[in-house]
């Protein structure tokens, strides 16, 4: 029983850690997609956390039930070959930008709290990551498991000292916010669609881990569970603070920096853990995605993969959040599409079951 919670709790780990990163720790997302909405933010958020746990629950069982080893295999024949090849293509141009882009952050981050060339950072970032792929999907699973209870713990921790800050503002909502509008459910679908081109990549990988199908489905669900609880806490604290906090580019750290030096300065290193997470998990995708295509070994892909992502790692943090999210969200639509209709065939057997029991009992 103690295994089976801790192999639950393994997977919702890394299902949440594929989604918890800098641009959600940041709050820049939550801002973005959630908090521009007023009221309508949180139903987003609600909205997002339910399809988040029907696509997790969705994805794992299918990955258990088919013995899916990879992303071709859950991917291909639910829509066709055309089809899967623009997926692959587009899925991999995502995961590869996300690599960059967070090597760039995490090196920002470095060079701003040790002095380190910037250059220099980009370089010990790329070798670590490099370093973490050489290991394989175990040292990403161990990674995950061990940094995203240190971010569960501290983005709720930061969220709920800025909630129950004294020294909070005062905002006239009617002034803040602008009228609720339906634009809170698009925005709350291009959220989940972008940030499950990966998570669904990352989760075709988990067949070793799925231990029974239990663990494949209370793991998904809590995954989408716990990620809406999250975005709930720091959506309510950005709520407090906006329009104020919209022109930076890590808006929780903003916040926070103004009233507690000394959380800041953890927070920081907490935002860094989550670029981390995001890099190496996007990276470990994008791998997985080569280097089942070219005839060449995987740790030539790795090497070269970290080797190119060093000159495209200079792009802007918000820039990306705000341009290059909402376009492969777009694009993502199809996807999570094309899972949902996968749920509703995986309930078709079991109603007609539930149906042909109650004509026997009659």
């Amino acid at each position: 029983m103690k295994s089976e919670i801790k192999d639950i709790f393994r997977v919702a780990s890394i299902y949440m850690a594929t989604i918890i990163g800098a641009g959600f720790a940041s709050g820049q997302e939550i801002m973005q997609f959630f908090s521009t909405y007023y009221k309508g933010g949180f139903y987003g958020i609600i909205l997002a956390g339910i399809l988040f746990a029907a696509i997790g629950y969705i994805v794992l069982n299918k990955v258990y039930k088919e013995r899916i080893r990879n992303y071709e295999e859950f991917l291909f024949p639910s829509v066709g070959w055309f089809l899967g090849w623009v997926m692959e293509i587009v899925v991999s141009i995502f995961m590869a930008s996300v690599l960059c882009i967070m090597i760039s952050g995490i090196s920002g981050i470095i060079t701003d709290e040790t002095g380190v060339a910037f250059p220099v950072a980009v370089l010990m970032v790329s070798f670590f990551c490099m370093v973490v792929f050489m290991m394989d999907l175990k040292a990403i699973m161990a990674l995950s498991t061990f940094i995203t209870p240190i971010l569960i713990a501290g983005i709720m921790g930061v969220g709920i000292y800025i909630i129950s800050s004294k020294h909070n503002p005062v905002f006239n909502i009617t002034e803040s916010f602008g009228s609720v509008t339906q634009n809170w459910m698009f925005s709350a679908l291009l959220y989940v669609s972008y940030n499950s081109i990966t998570a669904v990549v990352v989760m075709c990988s988990l067949l070793p881990y799925l231990k029974s199908r239990k663990v494949a489905s209370v793991g998904g669900i809590l995954g989408g569970i716990m990620l809406s609880s999250i975005a709930i806490i720091i959506n309510f604290a950005l709520y407090l603070f906006y329009p104020e906090v919209i022109v930076n580019d890590f808006p929780v750290l903003y916040i926070v920096d103004r009233y507690n030096s000394v959380l800041s300065s953890i927070y920081t290193y907490i935002l860094m853990l989550a670029m981390i997470i995001s890099a190496v998990t996007a990276g470990y995708g994008f791998i997985e995605r080569v280097s089942s295509k070219v005839n060449i070994g995987k740790r030539l892909v790795i090497f070269i993969t970290c080797g190119l992502a060093i000159p495209f790692s200079n792009i802007g943090f918000s820039g990306l959040i705000s341009t290059i999210y909402p376009v492969f969200g777009y694009v993502g639509m199809f996807m999570v599409f094309v899972i949902l209709l996968q749920g509703l065939s995986m309930t078709g057997p079991v109603f007609a079951r539930s149906k042909g029991k109650g004509k026997q009992s009659a």
